[in-house]
C-alpha cells in the first residue's frame, strides 16, 4: 500500500515560498482580517466606522445645511413714508411713494403694505380736497363783487357781518338780495362830499327816475359801501346799492 502524499498547502509564486511573515496556512500572523473588514469591527465598505446611519444622518442628527431659521421680513420704509406724507397733506408725494411701496411689499417681501395702500388713499383724498378748494376759490374769485369790480345793474346776494359787507353775483331772474344802482370813484371833486355822508352822496348821483323806481318797491333801502368808510382816500370806489327785506326776483332799474 502506498503512502498518501502530504496535504498540499497554498501555492506561492516565486519559488513557492510564502511572503515574509505570513503563515503558510494563509492566516496573517498579526490577526489581520480579510480585505474589507476592519480590525475594529468596521462594517463592510460603504458604512461608517462610527455607526453612521445609511440614510446619511450622523449620530448627532441631520448634517448642518447652513442658513438657519429664515429671518422675518423687514418693514418697508417707503410704505411708511407714504402713509406719513398722506397724513400731512402731501398728496402727490404720498401717492407716488404708495405705488412704490405696494410693489416693494408684493408677495410679503417686506412688511407695511397696509401703510402703502393707506398712503395712496389719503393722497387721492388730499388731491380731491385740494381740487375742491381750488375750484371753490376760483368760483368765489369770479363771483365776488368788490368796490373795485362792481358794475351798475349787477344783482347780488348780500351778507353783512360786523359792518363788513360781502356780495356775490346772482342772476337777476332768480331770487336775490339786492342790486347795484351806482358806482362812483373818489377824486378831488367829490372826496369831501363822500366823507361827509357816504349813503347821502348816492342820492345825489342817482337820477330822479331811478329814485322813483327804487321808492316804488316796498321794503327797499338805498345803501352804500366803500373800501374804508373811516378813511376815504382818492382812488377809492363808492358803491351804491339797494337791499330788500324780501327776496327780489327781477331788476329794480332798467
Amino acid at each position: 500500500m502506498s503512502t498518501p502524499p502530504p496535504p498540499s498547502g497554498p501555492e506561492y509564486p516565486y519559488g513557492g515560498q510564502p511572503p515574509s511573515g505570513q503563515d503558510p496556512s494563509g492566516q496573517d500572523p498579526y490577526g489581520q482580517q480579510p480585505y474589507g473588514q476592519s480590525p475594529y469591527g468596521q462594517s463592510p465598505y460603504g458604512q461608517s466606522p462610527y455607526g453612521q446611519d445609511p440614510s446619511g444622518q450622523g449620530p448627532y442628527g441631520p448634517p448642518y445645511q447652513g442658513g438657519g431659521e429664515a429671518l422675518p421680513p423687514k418693514t418697508d420704509g417707503v410704505s411708511i413714508a407714504s402713509f406719513v406724507t398722506g397724513l400731512i397733506c402731501c398728496a402727490p408725494i404720498s401717492i407716488i411713494l404708495g405705488i412704490i411701496g405696494v410693489r416693494r411689499t408684493k408677495d410679503d417681501q417686506r412688511k407695511g403694505r397696509w401703510a402703502a395702500i393707506l398712503g395712496i388713499v389719503l393722497g387721492v383724498l388730499g388731491l380731491l380736497a385740494w381740487a375742491g378748494i381750488i375750484a371753490g376759490g376760483v368760483w368765489i374769485f369770479n363771483n365776488a363783487v368788490t368796490p373795485g369790480n362792481a358794475e351798475v345793474g349787477q344783482c347780488v346776494n348780500i351778507d353783512t357781518d360786523d359792518n363788513e359787507v360781502s356780495m356775490l353775483k346772482k342772476d337777476c331772474d332768480k331770487e336775490h338780495d339786492g342790486e347795484i344802482v351806482a358806482v362812483e370813484k373818489v377824486d378831488d371833486g367829490n372826496i369831501d362830499e363822500i366823507k361827509g355822508a357816504v349813503a347821502g352822496y348816492c342820492q345825489q348821483i342817482l337820477s330822479q327816475d331811478d329814485l322813483d323806481a327804487i321808492n316804488a318797491v316796498s321794503n327797499l333801502e338805498l345803501k352804500a359801501v366803500i373800501e374804508d368808510p373811516d378813511d376815504v382816500t382818492k382812488g377809492d370806489h363808492l358803491v351804491c346799492y339797494v337791499e330788500s327785506d324780501d327776496k327780489l326776483k327781477e331788476k329794480v332799474l332798467d
